[in-house]
């Protein structure tokens, strides 16, 4: 081979090198507008395109603008499966607020880590004109001084914050009346802490000191009989010292509750000390005194030690008490949260009459077609381009089922569908919007049966009939009307539909339909609301 082919061949093999990237980048990407002429504030539908593999990872770009244009929305990726391959489509709604001529600039679109760059599209903006001889102006008006009005809804919360204060208020009152009533009994929560409370009290007050131990060994010994009459349901307070000995010793045995011996004796002698004091004017050393003491709290530590009250063991007297207890605990509780609930209840009910008047729509009806009939609709537009505009008693959300993709016809580039509901619900619509292909040449006709078809399939529907009629609404706006009805299998339920078929170009068509039950005297006022509210933006 020469040396001037060798040359020849390596710039061929050079320019082609240099000229595929070129040329992939550019059939990779494809980017497109509505419109390059619009007027201050009006927006631009602009979208970025590609084709690639499943497993491609692909960054579009995003931003608040996009070189001097502003970006109102940018919208989700769709995803369209063709063959092994997926088109991916990036939508922005763009727009401008300043005269002039502008550019969306080539823009950077990363695929599997290499850089790719859109074509940049030229825009223009224009100003809107106003002619001052038909159109009157107006004086500025001042500033209000009045200012808005502050929202209902701070009301209705301020007045259950206070319903809830309310009732913490009863509850402290009807608490405090209580522990003011209680008897003695219901002052303590166990014998044990009853009889070490006032045994410590007495011990504090030392009245020996006067020279009269009697006050201080009736008050002691009556507190310890008391504790064993709690206990064990002995009328201790009313027997002799020999007799509660005997009958404490004999209980002991036959509950089989083991105390040391030697406690018990040292018991019985305060017992008969203190009888010598009442009866014989006895009078006691401070030692002697402070040593009965000392034995009385230990006789009550030790029966309680071994003997612990439960609810196995508890006497009936200890249980009148504990019953007494509850049913102070639940009145101080119930009666605050009854009247509390009572008044955050009203507020509700309040809430909701005031805001049914205002939206001119009953809450306390169990038609949820009737509420859709009355409550404030909103108007939107859906859908690329021009958009279709159409009030519905809900906002219309996207959601494009899987199905659409698998079993999308020939010629249909693009499906877009937007819900309210569910089909078997009272009221279910949707929306679709479709592009065109050139390869598409299906009729009207065929394209309202696929869609029906579409939308029941996977339900268990049987008796399907339709009938299709002209349409044209109050706005001028002309298609193809189906009215039609099935009947769900399982529950025996017969459903209606309507649907408008209207073309908003010829590469773009929108379908509209309405579910509702048979039965349903709302729905065909629903239906012909939406239907009349529909149009397109030109239409205007």
């Amino acid at each position: 081979m020469t040396l001037d082919k060798i040359r020849i061949k390596f710039f061929n093999i050079l320019f082609f090198l240099l000229i595929t990237p070129i040329a992939f980048s550019q059939s990779l990407l494809e980017t497109k507008v509505d419109t390059t002429s619009i007027k201050i504030g009006e927006s631009i539908q602009y979208s970025i395109k590609t084709i690639t593999e499943k497993n491609s990872k692909i960054i579009f770009p995003e931003g608040k603008t996009i070189g001097q244009l502003e970006v109102l929305e940018s919208y989700p990726i769709d995803t369209i499966k063709k063959d092994n391959l997926y088109e991916l489509i990036k939508r922005y709604e763009i727009t401008q607020f300043d005269e002039g001529s502008y550019s969306i600039p080539q823009l950077p679109v990363i695929i599997d880590s290499k850089l790719f760059k859109t074509d940049s599209i030229n825009i223009n903006v224009q100003n809107v004109v106003v002619d001052t001889l038909k159109t009157p102006l107006y004086d500025i008006k001042n500033i209000s001084a009045v200012g808005a009005a502050p929202s209902k809804a701070w009301y209705y919360l301020a007045f259950i914050i206070l319903s809830i204060l309310i009732g913490f208020a009863i509850y402290f009152y009807i608490k405090k009346r209580q522990d003011k009533n209680l008897s003695e009994d219901d002052k303590y929560s166990t014998p044990f802490e009853k009889a070490v409370t006032k045994l410590q009290a007495l011990e504090q007050k030392k009245d020996w000191t006067r020279g009269n131990a009697k006050p201080y060994y009736s008050d002691m010994t009556d507190i310890a009989r008391a504790f064993i009459e709690d206990t064990f349901g002995i009328s201790a307070r009313e027997l002799t010292t020999f007799e509660t000995i005997t009958i404490l010793k004999n209980t002991l045995q036959d509950k089989k509750i083991k105390i040391d011996p030697k406690v018990i004796k040292e018991f019985k002698l305060v017992l008969d000390t203190a009888d010598l004091v009442k009866f014989a004017k006895s009078q006691p050393s401070e030692n002697d005194i402070t040593a009965d003491t000392t034995n009385t709290q230990r006789i009550i530590n030790e029966i309680n030690n071994a003997y612990p009250i439960s609810a196995a063991t508890q006497t009936e007297r200890i249980r009148l008490r504990e019953e007494r207890k509850r049913k102070r605990r639940r009145m101080r509780i119930g009666i605050p949260l009854a009247i509390s609930g009572c008044l955050i209840l009203l507020t509700g009910v309040f809430y909701l009459i005031n805001l049914s008047s205002e939206k001119n729509v009953s809450f306390f009806t169990f038609n949820n077609s009737k509420r859709l009939l009355n409550t404030e609709w909103i108007t939107s537009t859906y859908g690329d381009g021009i958009g279709i505009t159409i009030s519905t008693p809900e906002v219309l959300e996207r959601k494009n089922d899987q199905i659409l993709k698998d079993v999308q016809i020939e010629g249909v580039e693009d499906i877009q569908q937007f819900k309210a509901g569910e089909l078997g619900e009272s009221i279910y619509i949707v929306l679709n919007t479709i592009n065109l292909g050139q390869d598409f040449k299906y009729s009207d006709e065929e394209v309202i049966n696929y869609s029906l078809q579409i939308l029941t399939k996977n339900q268990d529907i049987i008796d399907v009939q339709s009938v299709n009629e002209n349409f044209e609404n109050a706005n001028g706006l002309k298609g193809i009307k189906t009215k039609g009805s099935f009947v769900y299998k399982t529950t025996n339920t017969k459903f209606e539909f309507e649907s408008v078929l209207t073309h908003q170009s010829k590469t773009n068509f929108n379908q509209v339909w309405i579910f509702s039950k048979a039965d349903d005297k709302y729905a065909d006022e629903i239906s012909e609301r939406l239907f009349d509210s529909m149009l397109y933006k030109t239409d205007n």
